[in-house]
């Protein structure tokens, strides 16, 4: 997910088009996700970042704001990986704040009240959120220990 365009200052952009040791965040996010099989992609995204976020994602990608698109997205049974703010992959961090849930119980419960609390949710491990440039900074120190790996 991305921050909403008018809540990025001017000449700053969302986390997730921030570069943890020269790569963007969502590659990252891209490249573990396809690794666990992930197959289609949606970012909510406005027409500001909209460009940054496809150069980045599948060519099939849904990149939008607009709940219609979310809905048509989300029109499936199969469970649905919500990332529900910027979230770095790290194979330690445990369950936290990602999770997964069928695509029409997720449309149903954000159609009614947008929360991130769903009924038949799981929390998903593996993602760290990421709160700032300060948890940027950290991951990049932990992963130059790492020699470059998540």
């Amino acid at each position: 997910m991305f921050e909403e365009d008018a809540a990025v200052p001017a000449g700053a952009k969302p986390l997730m088009l921030e570069t943890v040791l020269s790569r963007p965040i969502l590659s990252w996010v891209c490249d573990r996700s396809r690794a666990e099989g992930v197959q289609r992609f949606f970012a909510v995204c406005g027409p500001r970042f909209a460009e940054g976020a496809r150069a980045l994602l599948p060519p099939d990608a849904v990149v939008s704001e607009q709940w219609a698109d979310l809905a048509a997205f989300l029109d499936t049974d199969e469970p649905v990986l919500v990332l529900p703010r910027a979230a770095f992959p790290m194979a330690e961090a445990g369950p936290g704040f990602a999770y997964a849930a069928s695509g029409r119980e997720l449309a149903q419960r954000w159609r009614e009240k947008m929360t991130n609390d769903v009924q038949g949710a799981e929390l998903v491990p593996g993602w760290l959120p990421v709160y700032g440039p300060e948890t940027i900074a950290e991951i990049e120190a932990l992963l130059e220990r790492r020699g470059g790996r998540a």
